[in-house]
């Protein structure tokens, strides 16, 4: 295992940007490498979390089995990408979603333990993790004020219209495809497609699959009677958007709002 290419991609994550590289290497003391199939568990909703986990090659999607016997799908883990950090703190800690291999995957595993003694030791991690959980906190009541609004078109144009504030960008980059994004919005697919349609229909929008232009903001949310973004977005905290993903329960280390560019 190259450690020291572990230590740069470690590094790259807010809540390891600001640890030393001695730090990091007492962290990946014990880590080892899993390597996983297509559909192959990595671990389960409820088993005992001893690890977190890195992302080095693949995708992994997680996800909650529901009562009815499918599955809710919260996102997909991509290369660079931790899972369940934010669970380590838990106590009893157990894992919150599953997470199945959606392709061939690599990550690496690292211990619980190793985590929160590195956060005893280090007054500026700790602080980096308090502070990306109270970001999460305030995004999920966001969240949760999106999935209340009755109306699933304006739901879609609500999270359009964050993913143009973060991206800052009328070409747009869905974090998902579209059928994970119409679970997460509480919408049917074949639902959420014909909206598309319309909008594209219309003029509004243009674009396939997960990359989407916004041809007309103003008419966009015009059409679903809510106002257009404030003309300052890009001013905003991280705090004002819903976050890279809609539910990002089991992870937070992959940010990009208030990052410097």
């Amino acid at each position: 295992m190259d450690t020291s290419a572990l230590i740069r991609k470690l590094a790259e994550s807010s809540i390891f940007s600001k640890v030393d590289e001695q730090a990091l290497q007492a962290l990946l003391a014990d880590a080892t490498l899993v390597r996983l199939k297509a559909r192959q568990h990595l671990f389960h909703m409820g088993e005992k979390a001893m690890y977190f986990f890195l992302v080095k090659s693949g995708s992994i999607t997680l996800y909650r089995p529901s009562y009815t016997g499918d599955h809710k799908i919260f996102r997909s883990m991509e290369e660079g990408d931790l899972l369940a950090e934010t669970a380590m703190f838990a106590a009893p800690c157990h894992y919150p979603l599953s997470a199945q291999a959606a392709t061939n995957a690599d990550v690496y595993r690292l211990s619980r333990e190793r985590l929160l003694q590195l956060c005893r030791q280090s007054p500026d991690f700790s602080m980096a993790m308090l502070e990306g959980m109270a970001v999460r906190i305030t995004q999920s009541l966001n969240r949760i004020d999106l999935l209340t609004i009755g109306n699933a078109a304006q739901r879609l144009v609500t999270y359009l219209m964050d993913i143009y504030m973060q991206q800052r960008s009328a070409w747009l980059i869905l974090p998902a495809s579209q059928s994970v994004l119409a679970r997460q919005l509480n919408i049917v697919p074949e639902t959420l497609s014909r909206q598309l349609g319309g909008f594209r229909r219309a003029g509004l929008i243009g674009g396939h699959n997960r990359e989407l232009v916004l041809l007309d903001v103003d008419g966009l949310c015009k059409a679903v009677d809510l106002p257009p973004p404030d003309a300052n977005f890009d001013r905003l905290e991280p705090t004002g958007h819903l976050g890279s993903s809609l539910f990002d329960c089991c992870n937070y280390a992959k940010q990009t709002l208030g990052r410097s560019n």
